[in-house]
């Protein structure tokens, strides 16, 4: 997003509805080319333009533009030092194994979250099942066949940046994998311990088709 849509939003933000010509002044734009840039923002559901307003003097109604809600997505956040602040207090509050412990019930319940599996799913189907999940929450996941095994590859780390301050997060993501799957499988890969991929090699393989 330009800097001039990016301030527009911050500026509503902070200071909420307003009309053109206080924005053009908050932007330093013209206040065509402020138009052009909220239509812009109204186009693309970030920015609501309100029924008008009537001045208290003599004059043509006022159009007020205001944030709307799905604009905050745009906006500065500090999710990443919320959730190592959180998990740093866990770990001081419970100990490292009951945080491990809370990390792998937490992994646990977000599997439970998925569609459900049919009782005696083909691998194939639980690895489909695993990939659209994980892909769905940023994992960039796919599998394939690999020398009689099924490997599971993980692209990105979602939390990458808290991951590394807290390796203990990984007992999550094994614990929401397994979930998934409901099969044996074992880590052979972290992109925590600085590898490109995470990779999880399936078991067992003896149907697997693609």
């Amino acid at each position: 997003m330009s800097n001039p849509r990016q301030v527009t939003l911050e500026t509503l933000s902070q200071r909420g509805p307003l009309p053109l010509d206080e924005i053009a002044r908050a932007i330093r734009r013209s206040p065509l080319a402020t138009r052009y840039h909220l239509g812009l923002l109204i186009g693309e559901g970030l920015v609501a333009a309100e029924n008008t307003v009537h001045r208290q003097l003599v004059g043509r109604p006022q159009m007020l533009y205001t944030l709307a809600e799905r604009a905050h997505t745009h906006l500065p956040k500090q999710y990443d030092t919320l959730a190592e602040e959180l998990l740093a207090e866990v770990m001081r509050t419970f100990g490292e194994k009951e945080a491990r412990a809370l990390l792998r019930r937490a992994g646990r319940r977000l599997a439970e979250t998925a569609s459900p599996l049919r009782r005696g799913a083909r691998i194939e189907t639980r690895l489909n099942r695993a990939t659209d999940f994980l892909s769905a929450r940023g994992y960039l996941a796919r599998w394939e066949k690999s020398e009689g095994d099924a490997t599971l590859r993980i692209g990105n780390c979602p939390y990458h940046h808290i991951a590394f301050a807290h390796r203990q997060t990984c007992e999550m993501d094994l614990a929401l994998i397994g979930g998934l799957l409901e099969l044996p499988m074992k880590m052979t890969h972290c992109i925590v311990h600085q590898d490109s991929q995470c990779v999880f090699v399936v078991k067992p393989t003896s149907t697997l088709k693609k």
